[in-house]
């Protein structure tokens, strides 16, 4: 995986507070991960700091999910972004898109089991994405419909159908990747190929009556 996958970005240095959120963040998630009912003691004696610490900045284990979940998409919307600034067509944006975003999963591993941090559409009895998580879902969607417009992925398809397709793949196959035997390094780029590979566009006619060449 390239770095560009490998690291969150940063925007000058971070201070001390910001890498102690970060630090809890990303046990919170590995701890939840684990058991979705880890108490917030469990969760400061694996990070190392005081329950006091972690209740100043989350009063419970939903806040501490929020913003794993508002974190994760804020990353994978500065991946966009950062796309969108080099102007990169769409399929090459997609396929950096899709590396880290199984870099984030990988960085918060709760998002490979929870099943509430994308609602589906017209969804009244679940809670709403925040408003981060909406923008980087509409970007991606945008991204899909720009390459169907520069005829590089297929218009035959809903173009609502890949978004949701990169999110579910890549929540089975983070989770499950070490009984799939799969490299962590290479995750994104395999799930990007698997993905882009299958809704590229076909430039190949298939062959009359059974015949090739």
């Amino acid at each position: 995986m390239s770095p560009f996958a490998s690291q969150p970005r940063r925007r000058g240095p971070r201070s001390d507070a910001q890498r102690n959120d970060a630090h809890i963040l990303r046990t919170a998630a590995r701890a939840l991960a684990e058991n979705p009912h880890a108490t917030i003691q469990h969760i400061a004696d694996e990070a190392g700091v005081a329950r006091v610490t972690i209740y100043r900045r989350y009063p419970n284990r939903d806040a501490i999910r929020r913003a794993i979940f508002h974190t994760a998409a804020a990353e994978a919307h500065l991946v966009i972004t950062d796309a969108l600034d080099h102007d990169l067509d769409a399929l090459t944006a997609l396929r950096k898109l899709i590396a880290e975003m199984a870099a984030i999963i990988q960085r918060y591993p709760v998002l490979s089991v929870a099943t509430d941090w994308q609602p589906l559409p017209g969804d009244a009895h679940r809670p709403s994405p925040p408003p981060t998580s909406r923008r980087m879902h509409q970007a991606v969607f945008d991204l899909v419909k720009q390459g169907q417009k520069e005829g590089v992925l297929r218009a035959d398809l809903p173009p609502e159908l890949l978004p949701q397709a990169i999110t579910g793949t890549l929540h089975i196959v983070t989770r499950f990747a070490r009984s799939l035997r799969a490299d962590p390094a290479q995750l994104g780029t395999q799930v990007a190929d698997l993905l882009l590979n299958g809704f590229a566009a076909n430039t190949r006619q298939p062959a009359e009556n059974g015949q090739c060449g």
